[in-house]
């Protein structure tokens, strides 16, 4: 688990330190180093994200004792399921997608036409592992339930539960609650509408088809796993649900007043930076800032 953690760690040291020094030389040996210290620095992060939800569904190996202490008995190559791997590709694909197509948007000549074949790729690539991941989740992997009524009001005691491994492919939400189901059709949808716009070149369509695959995979995966956040594959009872995992009524509280004051202040110096940002990026204007365009 920690070597997941410092692999993570040591990856993202590189992205923010190169996007400083790539362009403090001209020297394109040096350039091109820091290039694949950018390129470890945003790929890992994304393939190891995905691996570790793919391994939700799979169940930790940990198990809580009467004193709500967690025990992991699990190694880190542990981690490193078929499944959960095809989890990962589905991210890192992904967010490939996601990234090519808002180049898309904002390049022209070469480097558009490459951002355009890389969407297209990267949205093919996820279309096919997202569909192979939901196969196999229903033909191959048994999910969880709460097992009689459950009094989310009480107070906190994971192990005052009792939790059934009766869960098919973690598909029983989607069938008890039909409206779900749009998730993963909005998931495959999004990823055609990619596929097929950056085909046609309507970089603004690929961007909201990549979206659309975001927000309908993100989705499908919390679905599925309600209201499990933790599931255990060594003690049924130790798996954490969200009410187990919540925080009091007062942080909530202070939370929420917290979250009013300064999520628009987010918003608003994020979209500053949007605004500041925008336009496209072509030959003319990167040879007039050689230091920090390229």
């Amino acid at each position: 688990m920690y070597w997941a953690l410092l692999l993570v760690l040591f990856a993202l040291f590189f992205r923010p330190v190169g996007f400083e020094y790539r362009s403090k030389l001209p020297d394109p040996t040096w350039r091109k180093s820091w290039d694949w210290g950018i390129f470890a620095g945003s790929a890992v992060p994304a393939l190891v994200f995905g691996v570790a939800f793919g391994n939700l569904f799979l169940g930790l190996p940990f198990r809580l004792d009467e004193l709500m202490r967690s025990t992991y008995e699990g190694s880190f190559f542990g981690l490193l399921h078929p499944f959960a791997l095809l989890a990962g590709v589905v991210s890192l694909s992904m967010l490939c997608a996601h990234g090519g197509a808002w180049l898309m948007m904002r390049t022209e000549g070469d480097l558009a036409a490459r951002s355009r074949t890389a969407t297209y790729l990267s949205a093919l690539v996820f279309l096919i592992g997202f569909l192979l991941a939901g196969s196999w989740l229903a033909l191959g992997i048994k999910g969880m339930s709460l097992a009689g009524a459950f009094d989310a009001g009480a107070a906190l005691n994971p192990l005052h539960k009792q939790v059934l491994a009766d869960n098919a492919g973690w598909l029983g939400n989607y069938s008890r609650y039909p409206l779900t189901m749009g998730a993963p059709v909005l998931g495959v949808v999004g990823a055609l509408l990619a596929i097929l716009a950056s085909t046609w070149r309507l970089a603004g369509l690929t961007f909201i088809g990549s979206s659309l695959m975001i927000v309908g995979t993100i989705c499908t995966a919390g679905f599925a796993l309600f209201p499990f956040v933790f599931p255990s594959s060594l003690d049924a009872a130790s798996s954490l649900t969200v009410w187990d995992a919540v925080s009091s009524q007062k942080t909530l509280g202070i939370m929420f007043v917290v979250a009013c004051i300064f999520v628009p202040i987010i918003l608003i110096y994020t979209l500053w930076g949007y605004v500041k940002m925008w336009g496209k990026l072509n030959d003319r204007s990167i040879e007039a800032n050689p230091h920090s365009l390229y």
